[in-house]
């Protein structure tokens, strides 16, 4: 009787010591804090949710309003996959590159689970660009850190250079057992996937907020959480979200200015010939 009384705090206290031995410790250059009041939420905060393997599907839609709508006024907030979206879109160099050469890697036919992918995704960005490639300081991350027996949202911002905004990302998406292993780490900064509990945080009201389901699609649970046996899912992913994007773009034409298209900061030439699997509007610079 005594240890059934007992047992939700026994529960309790097993989940919090599994957390202190498994989690992610961050020591990196940028702030963990609030949303900056200098932010203002309901004119340029654009929010991209968590989303799994379906991250793939909301990476056509960011890639969409990327290309077609001028951004220059906006910042970016994401959580797990959404905050990978998030530090493409503060790129300087088109969407549509960096996920068609990204997407060429052979890290999508090597890998069958969630961490390795996404411990060689970070590693191929941190190799592949630098920091002057990204406007860091529009990029907003949503994370879960523990504090005094609790979870609380909090948002990394402030980054100094593109490996602490990756690593920011990896914190962000960052599940015990799933997305990383476990081991012992100081007890100090302990932070977990930033959509849980709740994405985006209740102080936070977004003036645009992207997710999976937003065109009316309705994803299985194995699309987000188990790691597909198609090694073509996250290209057709990512072409879906696109193509589906431009059927609903007259959504975007309420909230965004339209881009000339013809006019754009990052200076890229067309190469002769693009390989088979170019996504859809993709260009390529030498």
């Amino acid at each position: 009787m005594i240890l059934s009384s007992l047992w939700p705090s026994l529960t309790r206290l097993y989940l919090i010591m599994f957390l202190l031995f498994s989690c992610n410790s961050t020591y990196n250059a940028f702030t963990i804090g609030s949303l900056p009041s200098s932010i203002n939420q309901k004119s340029n905060l654009v929010s991209i949710s968590p989303g799994g393997f379906t991250g793939f599907y909301t990476l056509g839609i960011t890639s969409y309003l990327k290309k077609h709508y001028n951004l220059n006024d906006y910042v970016f907030l994401g959580a797990s996959a959404g905050s990978w979206n998030a530090l493409l879109l503060t790129s300087k160099i088109p969407n549509e590159i960096i996920v068609d050469d990204l997407l060429n890697q052979s890290m999508f036919q090597e890998y069958t689970t969630i961490s390795s992918l996404h411990s060689s995704i970070k590693n191929y960005i941190i190799d592949t660009y630098d920091t002057y490639h990204f406007n860091l300081n529009k990029l907003f991350v949503s994370v879960s850190v523990f504090r005094y027996l609790y979870f609380k949202s909090k948002i990394l911002f402030n980054f100094n250079s593109l490996k602490d905004a990756v690593e920011g990302c990896m914190s962000s998406s960052y599940i015990p057992f799933v997305t990383g292993g476990i081991g012992l780490t100081r007890i100090k900064n302990i932070i977990v996937d930033g959509g849980w509990p709740k994405f985006p945080p209740d102080n936070i009201d977004p003036y645009f907020y992207i997710e999976p389901s937003m065109w009316g699609k309705q994803f299985k649970r194995e699309d987000i959480f188990k790691y597909p046996s198609n090694v073509d899912f996250f290209r057709e992913m990512y072409q879906l979200g696109y193509n589906d994007s431009h059927t609903n773009k007259k959504v975007f034409d309420l909230y965004f200015d339209k881009l000339n298209i013809q006019n754009t900061s990052f200076t890229y030439t067309m190469r002769d010939s693009h390989p088979p699997t170019c996504l859809p509007g993709a260009q390529h610079y030498n």
